[in-house]
């Protein structure tokens, strides 16, 4: 841990020490006993603290684990640890630690601290933190050498620095550390009276002796450092009666509290005394009655004057909590205190100006020495009478002054009081600065501490350089904080303690020093007693020192056992962690504080103290006369039992005995750590790691890791895997072999355009691949021409060959390399012909009808065209020898140009013999003959043309296209040239004599067996999840199986290049949606105001304008203008308003709109300036279309073949480009696998709380852990990912690399990275290399190993070339989230065919879920949940008593409840304390979430094909969030029958229905942006709470200043604007329908009614993402900053630009995408002001 900075103080008693010889001599006694050090303030207790530490420095560099050991310095407040950290620091050579609960050390894992305490040797810190360390093992009392307790006469009670010692006791007694205690003040507080008995016990407490010097000459030594002031008693005249003004004020406030105490300001956190008899006034009240109680207070003791300036603060506490406050009637209270305060203020400064002339002038009039003196009470005259004595005219270097008040108020009041005086009063007024400190309020990591705490560190700074010479501070300068020696110091309030007495007193440290006590007249013998009893308390503590050498006798074992003999014992588990008794109340709240629940839930265990009646009825006569206290937890707490105490004496130890207890139990149960802690989620899931996540460790991870961006993204490479009906497949000499004939039969019309391809394609001459192992039934598939779409179908049954001899072998080879080479030309240099028989070890060959009309293989085409012919150009002379063209020689061949400077291969299409060369040229040319038009461009190169008699020949351009998975959607360049007529002379083509017909399917040849490769794949799947389920055996899955043709997805939006093939998606602009203006206002409810009255007149009072006869001095024209027209009957909209009035009447609160809320718009509820997300369409309600998946899973007789296609789209990702891919499939099988999940984790861990139980199911269902499920399959080698680019992408079948080549990947996989694709291309094979061979020559080899081995000295050093490489080795990249999509898109598949139950069953195939021995996951639906929560043994009656008016909410809802625990359990908010017979709805919101979700994604994916998969998504988003829940459920008037006891809950629901209202309960635009509680900025909570929260980082105050918004625990409610309360019930009513009627078919029923409307309307538009918003709106220009990490919270800012001035919002999320979405709704709603 880093060290902290420089602390607020420097202690200036050890800087220049040298060691004294008393302080040698307590140093010698500590090295060998445990011993308390007391000497006084300013003796050096420090230093002797450091003296100690340095003797014990033995071990302190050594591990721990190698017998090392570490000092501990503790402290009892933050302050004096920091003060003493820096001390150890600055004066020794240690490395210090600094620990304090700010840190969040309560939260730090055990490899933490075992860090922190590897790294540092001296730990300094606050007491409850190392007694954690220790009680929590996260470190051994063995491994500690000394142990340093300053202040250690605190430690009494329960105090930390006791219950420390108290491990001892429970410790082996052979190794403890040395205890050395630290203390100026022997006694605490006013135990005065049994000295003696206190200080033997503080010895026997801290197991040592108090020491202190060993005679008088070492007590005057001391003395020469210590304090020794002069005491002076100032008396004043004691006030009987205060001023006239004065009593009218306290009056005044006695009136208000009564008022106060009327006051509803909602149901706060409940707080009871300390005995638990009275309830205590709820914080917010009570912060204000104490803050008007210290004005009382000051009044009275100080005066008028000082009170004027003492409620200026008041008022400015006042309107800051007013701002802070959540609700209505909190803003209300303190606004009405403001309103006193000011009237106060008014008062007081009115009584001022009695003194001056001009009662108008300004305040400043009245701060005279004068008025000041006059309106302050005795007291405070005579301390500025002293003041004035003591100072005036002093230099004001030789003052330093200390005055001491009880109040933190009075500090701020006197401080005030004192600027004013001073200035006034001119002997002073260059003589005194005055400065003040008061202790701190709170630790808490808000910006006003913050703040507060900075300026008191600049305060005593000033202090100490002497920029300031007067300090007014409250007690906490009696400890911790070191200033300088003072020669003054004034106690202005009573001394209240003997410590008080010691630590002020021990200030006056200067020469000649003042200790100033002011005290009444009438308490002057009682001030002048109780000083005697501190010095006689003195001289006692000297009598029992006195005595004392430094060798006295140490404390006995019996007498420590016995001091610390408690009525409850410490437990110490298995682990030797011990749970103390004191520490249970703060494990309790702690425990409760990580029990998830929304932004208005505010949980604590529920104490109360027992009535004797019930104590009677629990113990009987034992508990006569004792205390017993009951402990609840929260509602969705597992520990639901009611916890009691034992009988005790007092009712504090019976709340810490049930408390403990409580502690004890939640441990049992699990829910605490082996440290007693409340378990993490880190800690949860690694304890379940076993069993659900065990694969991880497979490869390297573990689920409770947390994984770095990089290694997230970072893509996995896997090696292919051939299909094994490709595989060995290489045709052999005299086995039988089979060939599957290709047929592709074109689906365009005939035409002259498309005449030839049409013609070609329907030829009986086909190709064959031909191969040793039997392929399946494959679908037929469809590819796209220019011309339009052709199906593609491969033979069933395959044609029977067997290969005579070595010679037709060795001619199919050469045949199949001249395919791919010659004509195909996706042949690279460094590809070879494998003749292994390996992957893909098929080969290509021609089929042709014999005589008997049956389909044979052509060996004569096989023979002729072992090579393809390369003709070249000739010359005038050359073709003048050669024999004329023959027409019957280019019929259906294919040519080429050899005088042109391209290689275009054309089909002949046509031989016109009535043409000729002089034959002049159709359409533009008709000038000029083809002769003339050929030697015009061509002259030069072909010279002439000798047979100009000749006929001509029409050819075709052959498309370069290899690719034809994509549809060419517009008119093409490549579609273009295929309409072209080309009319050519023969005699200066080149005739490559091959057929056209077999030309043209061999284009398609490439994607055919690419599609082959992998509808293999795809049918092995099929076959493999059938057998697993037991589905093979039905008729349609058996042999009798025939595929259906591949289904074309015509939602995806696919591009091509030039020449048709397809190339990576781009995303498609849009159209763009621009976000209507937002009104600045929130539009309040037409009724809010409504009053019942008479009827007799036709309007309601509310409508009525003012009397004018009555109100003529204060009417406004705006209601003359009113009357005007009411009296007219111009407006119009009254007599709607009276119609709607008396509408509102006859119907219940509960009715819900009727008809389609998008069909119209009612003008009183709906804002005619705000548009619908969509068109309105009316609405047909009929009979609930069944969902296709529901009757697949409850009758078998639905269930459909899961097609070979549909897993074939399963393994195909996007990237591949295709008319089919898995994201449709995945959107299912997505929303399946969540429902699984939850259904799984609800029934296996039922007693998890909704919030464990959400974050499991999120790492169960998160794509690591679904990459490495399907990673332990074969599946991913299966995939395609790569987008089909034939020539860069794809090796033909039986080709390969040069097999000595390939082997380096295998044998050199080092090596193999530095291999780059030039150095590939560099390597040129000859033929007998590349045909026969297969290996290149050793020559070869060699420079190819070079080359390679340069590249590490080259610019392609460290370069990666695996893309570019992969291919051509079997390797793929693919990303880990396809992988996870893949599996997701299986399930799809198996859902969408087979229903949930056979699903259900794959997830154990997976290893996703496992199955217990009673409990097979295909049973997931018929599962009883086993919580507590979920179920209670209860009456009817009892449970109705909560339900009030429940057949509404079940009319609204279209269901009527057999069971309605599960709808009480439905609607009870977390903050509802008083239904204790089921849980909150979060266990029954967990499970509606995941079924809404499933079947909403159902519906959508069963009636929504046309739509793609992106829309898809945004659909089911939009359909399910948070705010279209709230939605609906307002709508439906939900919201009235939730159980709920927040007043914050309930002003937030009633805003948003208002707002629905005025939307007329639609989701618009307008709504989308509206913030939830994922999405506002963090607030911080009202500090007024007495909450226990962990404490942030000190960096908070730097980010601060950056303008970060601060981190830590916030109030998350103040800015929500759709609270999740209300979504929460609605899929909380979801479950608990599902689980009255165990029916997920009359569940969808009851969902469609409710989500109707939206179902359609958003069908037809779907709603726009705020980002995609944000990002087109015309003037933002957003741009979002990188994700901030604190904790499991992101932060995203978002800059952007907003009426040309440049604005930055935040936005917050569980994820990177939720606080970027976050972040453009804050933007959005900013925008919408401005554009109002």
């Amino acid at each position: 841990m880093q060290e902290p900075e420089d602390s607020v103080t420097t202690n200036k008693d050890v800087e220049s020490y040298k060691p004294r010889s008393y302080q040698l001599r307590l140093v010698d006694y500590l090295t060998k006993r445990n011993g308390i050090v007391y000497l006084p303030t300013g003796s050096g207790k420090t230093f002797v603290a450091i003296l100690v530490l340095k003797r014990f420095s033995q071990d302190l560099d050594k591990p721990i684990a190698k017998g090392g050991k570490r000092a501990l310095f503790m402290c009892n407040t933050v302050e004096l640890a920091r003060q003493q950290a820096v001390a150890v620091r600055r004066n020794t050579n240690f490395k210090v630690g600094f620990y304090v609960g700010e840190q969040g050390v309560d939260d730090w894992t055990r490899g933490k601290w075992s860090d922190e305490i590897e790294n540092n040797q001296i730990l300094v810190g606050t007491a409850q933190v190392f007694l954690d360390m220790v009680t929590q093992k996260n470190m051994a009392l063995n491994s500690i050498s000394v142990v340093i307790i300053d202040e250690c006469h605190h430690g009494t009670g329960h105090h930390p620095f006791r219950e420390f010692m108290r491990l001892f006791t429970i410790a082996d007694q052979t190794n403890l550390p040395r205890v050395v205690g630290l203390t100026g003040v022997l006694i605490k507080g006013n135990e005065i009276t049994k000295v003696a008995t206190k200080l033997k016990e503080l010895e026997i407490t801290y197991r040592g002796n108090i020491i202190t010097v060993s005679d008088t000459k070492e007590i005057e030594n001391v003395m020469l450092y210590a304090t020794k002031p002069s005491e002076v008693m100032v008396s004043f005249p004691h006030q009987e009666q205060g001023p006239t003004v004065a009593r009218l004020i306290t009056a005044q406030i006695k009136q208000f509290f009564v008022s106060l105490d009327l006051m509803n300001i909602g149901v706060q956190p409940v707080r009871k005394s300390r005995s638990l008899h009275c309830q205590r006034d709820s914080s917010k009240k009570g912060f204000v009655k104490q803050l008007l109680n210290d004005f009382v207070y000051q009044l009275q003791e100080y005066g008028i004057y000082a009170a004027s300036i003492a409620i200026i603060s008041l008022i400015v506490e006042f309107d800051i909590k007013r701002r802070q406050a959540d609700t209505l009637s909190v803003k209300l209270m303190y606004r009405t205190a403001l309103t006193l305060c000011e009237r106060i203020r008014h008062l007081l400064v009115q009584k001022l100006r009695d003194m001056t002339d001009d009662d108008d002038g300004p305040d400043d009039d009245v701060n005279t020495e004068n008025i000041i003196m006059n309106f302050s009470t005795p007291k405070i005259q005579r301390f500025l009478m002293s003041l004035k004595v003591s100072f005036a005219h002093k230099d004001p270097k030789d003052i330093c002054c200390l005055v001491f008040v009880e109040r933190r108020y009075t500090c701020k009041c006197i401080y005030g009081l004192l600027l004013n005086y001073i200035n006034s009063t001119p002997e002073l007024r260059n003589v005194l600065t005055p400065q003040f400190m008061v202790g701190r309020n709170s630790i808490s990591p808000d910006f006003g501490n913050v703040l507060e705490r900075k300026h008191q560190k600049s305060a005593i700074q000033k202090f100490r350089e002497g920029n300031a010479n007067l300090m007014i501070c409250s007690s906490v300068l009696e400890e911790g904080i070191d200033v300088q020696a003072c020669n003054h110091v004034f106690i202005l309030d009573p001394l209240k303690t003997f410590n008080m007495y010691v630590q002020t007193k021990g200030r006056a440290r200067s020469p000649e020093a003042k200790f100033v006590v002011f005290t009444a007249e009438r308490d002057l013998d009682k001030t002048c007693q109780q000083i005697c009893q501190y010095r006689n308390a003195h001289d006692d503590i000297a009598k029992y020192l006195k005595e004392r050498v430094l060798e006295p006798a140490m404390p006995e074992l019996y007498e420590i056992e016995k001091h610390f003999q408690d009525v409850i014992k410490p437990f110490t588990n298995e682990h030797g962690a011990v749970l103390l008794p004191s520490n249970a109340l703060t494990i309790l709240h702690r425990y409760c504080h990580t029990i998830s629940t929304d932004a208005f839930g505010f949980l604590i265990p529920w104490i109360n103290l027992l009535e004797e009646g019930e104590r009677n009825k629990l113990f009987g006569v034992n508990a006569k006369d004792k205390y017993v206290v009951s402990i609840n937890m929260p509602l969705n707490c597992i520990l639901r039992d009611t916890i009691y105490s034992d009988p005790m004496d007092n009712a504090r130890i019976a709340k810490i005995s049930a408390a403990f207890k409580a502690c004890l139990a939640l441990y049992s149960l699990g829910e605490l750590s082996e440290k007693f802690l409340p378990k993490t989620l880190k800690e949860r899931v690694a304890a379940i790691a076993d069993v659900h996540f065990e694969h991880w460790n497979n490869y390297g991870d573990s689920v409770t890791a947390t994984v770095n961006k990089a290694e997230k993204r970072n893509p996995r490479t896997y090696k292919t895997y051939c299909p094994l009906e490709f595989y060995d497949a290489r045709p052999r000499v005299g086995e039988l072999c089979y060939a599957y004939e290709i047929f592709l039969e074109p689906q365009f019309k005939l035409c002259e355009y498309t005449e030839h391809m049409y013609l070609n394609l329907q030829t009986p001459r086909n190709y064959a691949i031909l191969l040793r192992n039997k392929l399946p039934r494959l679908a037929e598939m469809p590819l796209f021409s220019n011309q339009g779409m052709l199906h593609v179908r491969v033979a069933d049954a395959p044609l029977e060959v067997t290969i005579q001899n070595s010679e037709q072998l060795e001619l199919l080879h050469q045949f199949h390399g001249m395919v791919f080479r010659d004509i195909l030309k996706i042949w690279q240099p460094c590809f070879v012909l494998d003749r292994r028989s390996k992957e893909n070890s098929y080969l290509v060959v021609p089929l042709i009808l014999d005589a008997d009309q049956q389909k044979c293989i052509d060996w004569q085409l096989i023979t002729k065209f072992r090579i393809l012919p390369q003709g070249q150009g000739s010359n005038v002379q050359q073709r003048e020898q050669q024999p004329a063209p023959r027409p019957e020689d280019f019929e259906g061949k294919i040519v080429t140009q050899w005088y042109t400077n391209y290689d275009k291969r054309m089909l002949v299409t046509k031989v016109h013999r009535e043409l000729t060369p002089l034959s002049f040229m159709e359409n533009n040319q008709q000038e000029k003959t083809y002769y003339d038009f050929t030697m015009s461009k061509y002259g030069n190169r072909i010279g002439d043309v000798v047979h100009k008699d000749k006929f001509l020949i029409e050819v075709r351009d052959l498309t370069e296209q290899l690719n034809f998975y994509v549809q060419n959607r517009g008119k093409s360049k490549a579609q273009s040239k295929a309409r072209l007529k080309v009319i050519l002379i023969p005699e200066l083509c080149i005739n490559l004599e091959f057929p056209g017909d077999l030309w043209i399917k061999l284009i398609f040849l490439p994607s055919i067996l690419n599609r082959m490769y992998f509808l293999l794949h795809a049918e092995s799947l099929r076959k493999r999840f059938n057998t697993y389920l037991n589905l093979d055996p039905l008729p349609f899955n058996g042999t009798d199986y025939m595929p259906k043709p591949l289904e074309i997805d015509f939602s995806l939006r696919r591009n091509v290049d030039p020449l048709g093939n397809a190339i990576p998606t781009e995303d498609v602009e849009e159209p763009k949606s621009l976000l209507e203006p937002m009104a600045t206002k929130s539009i309040q409810a037409s009724m809010a105001g409504l009053e019942i009255t008479e009827l007799e007149n036709s309007w309601q009072q509310y409508m009525e304008p003012v009397d004018l006869s009555r109100n003529l001095l204060s009417t406004y024209p705006v209601e003359l203008a009113y009357y005007y027209n009411f009296s007219v009957g111009y407006v119009c909209e009254l007599d709607n308003k009276d119609f709607e009035d008396k509408e509102y009447w006859t119907k219940n609160q509960f009715h819900m709109p009727t008809g389609n809320v998008y069909g119209y718009r009612s003008p009183a509820k709906t804002n005619a300036n705000v548009p619908a997300l969509m068109p309105s369409r009316p609405t047909v309600r009929g009979a609930v279309k069944p969902l296709l998946i529901l009757q697949k899973t409850f009758s078998e007789e639905h269930i459909t073949p899961a097609e070979q296609g549909e897993f074939l789209a399963a393994i195909t990702a996007s990237s591949a480009t295709d008319v089919f891919d898995m994201e449709r499939l995945e959107i299912l099988g997505d929303s399946f696998l969540k429902l699984s999940a939850t259904l799984y984790l609800a029934s296996k861990y039922s007693d998890w709380n909704e919030g464990t139980l959400t974050q499991v199911k999120s790492k169960l269902v998160s794509n690591r852990n679904l990459l490495y499920c399907l990673a332990d399959t074969d599946i991913p080698k299966k995939l395609n990912t790569i987008l089909f680019s034939p020539r860069y992408t794809w090796i033909p079948p039986s080709i390969s690399l040069p097999h000595n080549v390939l082997a380096l990947w295998r044998e050199k996989p080092e090596f193999a990275n530095m291999i780059g694709p030039h150095n590939l291309r560099d390597l040129a094979l000859d033929d007998e290399e590349s045909l026969v061979k297969g290996n290149c020559s050793d020559i070869n080899y060699n420079c190819f190993v070079e080359g390679c081995r340069a590249n590490g000295q080259s610019p392609y050093a460290g370069s990666d070339f695996s893309s570019e490489v992969n291919f051509c080795v079997g390797l793929v990249t693919i990303a880990n989230k396809v992988i996870a999509d893949t599996l997701e898109a299986l399930l799809g598949v198996i859902v969408k065919n087979y229903g949930l139950q056979h699903a259900f069953k794959m997830l154990e195939y997976f290893k996703i879920c496992r199955s217990d021995i009673d409990k097979p996951l295909t049973e997931l639906l018929n599962l009883e949940l086993g919580s507590k929560n979920i179920r209670a043994n209860v009456n009817t009656t009892e449970t109705d008593g909560f339900l009030i008016n429940h057949s509404h909410l079940e009319h609204n809802l279209g269901y009527t409840f057999k069971d309605r625990r599960y709808l009480l359990q439905a609607l009870t908010h977390p903050s509802y304390p008083t239904n204790r017979i089921t849980g909150s709805y979060q266990e029954l919101e967990f499970i509606g979430d995941a079924i809404l979700d499933f079947l909403i994604s159902a519906y959508i994916f069963e009636n929504n094909t046309n739509m793609n998969p992106g829309a898809l998504t945004d659909l089911r988003s939009a359909l399910v969030n948070n705010t279209t829940l709230a939605c609906i459920c307002v709508r439906h008037r939900l919201h009235f029958f939730i159980l709920a006891e927040n007043e914050k809950l309930s002003e937030t629901i009633s805003k948003f229905v208002n707002f629905q209202e005025s939307q007329g309960h639609r989701v618009t635009n307008y709504v989308h942006i509206l913030l939830e509680e994922a999405d506002v900025q963090p607030t911080p909570l009202d500090l007024d709470d007495e909450l226990e929260l962990p404490h942030a980082n000190e960096c908070i105050s730097q980010e601060a200043e950056q303008g970060v918004p601060p981190k830590g625990n916030f109030n998350m409610s103040t800015n929500v604007d759709v609270p999740k309360a209300l979504g929460d019930v609605l899929e909380a009513l979801i479950a608990a329908i599902y689980l009255d009627c165990r029916d997920l078919r009359r569940t969808w029923e009851v969902i469609f009614r409710l989500f109707e409307p939206e179902l359609q309307e958003f069908t037809r538009n779907v709603p726009i993402n705020p980002i995609r918003q944000l990002i087109e709106h015309k003037h933002a220009k957003p741009v979002f900053s990188s994700p901030i990490m604190e904790g499991d919270t992101l932060m995203v800012g978002c800059q952007f630009t907003c009426m040309e001035k440049s604005i930055k919002v935040y936005g917050f999320g569980s994820n990177k995408n939720q606080a970027k979405l976050s972040a453009a709704k804050h933007a959005l709603q900013l925008l919408s002001k401005c554009d109002a």
